[in-house]
């Protein structure tokens, strides 16, 4: 028995991920609060992720250059 919490995994394209990056930041700015704030920190944490994807994307693209 595995005590991890399921997950799913997907393939995004560029512009898949730079929506969703656009869509996180928008929220966060907007963030109403709550109460909990661990959905602050969670989003801020898939923000970095998704900013990390953009710029993976960059280098490839770099390098195909």
């Amino acid at each position: 028995m595995s005590d991890q919490s399921p997950s799913l995994q997907f393939d995004l394209d560029r512009d898949a991920i730079r929506l969703l990056h656009r869509s996180v930041s928008f929220y966060l700015e907007k963030w109403p609060g709550g109460p909990d704030p661990q959905e602050q920190q969670s989003l801020q944490q898939m923000k970095t992720l998704l900013t990390a994807a953009l710029l993976e994307f960059s280098l490839e693209q770099d390098g195909e250059r």
